[in-house]
């Protein structure tokens, strides 16, 4: 189990080493800028400045839509705010943005909640110490970690059994469920649509329309997916997973014995 999941010989070790991974030190020389992101796995995060000054600026998480806005007419999403360009600022994508500025200085620490927009520049050269952390408000985030990580051992011990059956070596796994027309179709009128996971316990985001695609990733039961394009039953992820490009994810689970997996949703 412990090799399946790679949790290494000893649990307590792995999540030691998982632990200390959470806190980082940054050193920057002046200028030195982090561009704005909201930090992964939908953790809070403190900054503590040992050494110089630094700015921080930072975005409430609904601010998200003029921080990173989408193209129009669909096709991805414009370039990020760089708030400390007023002509950015001013443009009618980023108009109106609620921006919140401070600098630090040593001995100081800025507390950054589960979702918040920050950007930083270095005023001086800087060392800064940094820790990711989770609560009760965010502890779902925690579980969606390990539990991707067993959906990616599941889905190699899948691809194993399906290379054994394919040889002769083992008995026959579940049908594949695979895009059989090269035919997109937009969702909508050039809007993305919210789908919301109904599948228990998760479904899987693909690489390609096919169940032998790479996995690039989970969404577990209850969240949302905004799909702009489907193809035979799959649909095209709106935003990029981790590592860059599109994901599919397939709607119904019939061809497969399942049922059905994802459906649409206003919220």
């Amino acid at each position: 189990m412990h090799k399946r999941f790679r949790l290494g010989g000893d649990s307590l070790e792995y999540a030691t080493g998982k632990v200390r991974q959470l806190c980082k030190v940054f050193i920057g020389c002046r200028g030195a800028i982090t561009r704005m992101h909201t930090d992964n796995h939908r953790a809070h995060a403190w900054l503590s400045q040992l050494h110089g000054h630094k700015l921080y600026v930072a975005a409430p998480p609904g601010e998200g839509r003029r921080i990173h806005p989408r193209r129009p007419g669909g096709g991805g999403r414009l370039p990020r705010l760089d708030p400390l360009d007023a002509s950015q600022r001013a443009a009618p994508q980023h108009a109106g943005v609620e921006l919140w500025a401070t600098v630090l200085s040593p001995g100081e620490t800025i507390v950054l909640p589960e979702g918040w927009w920050h950007y930083a520049a270095s005023l001086s050269p800087t060392v800064t110490l940094m820790c990711n952390f989770w609560d009760q408000s965010n502890v779902r985030a925690v579980e969606d970690i390990f539990t991707e990580q067993a959906a990616r051992a599941l889905d190699e011990q899948r691809r194993e059994a399906a290379a054994k059956a394919a040889s002769g070596a083992g008995p026959p796994v579940a049908a594949v469920s695979a895009a059989t027309s090269s035919a997109e179709r937009p969702i909508g009128a050039g809007e993305p649509r919210l789908y919301r996971v109904v599948h228990a316990p998760f479904v899987y985001l693909r690489a390609a329309p096919s169940t032998e695609a790479p996995m690039l990733g989970i969404a577990r039961k209850g969240a949302t997916v905004e799909a702009d394009a489907m193809r035979d039953g799959w649909l095209r992820l709106a935003e990029p997973c981790k590592g860059g490009g599109c994901g599919w994810v397939l709607e119904h689970g019939g061809r497969m014995g399942l049922g059905k997996l994802l459906e649409p949703t206003q919220e």
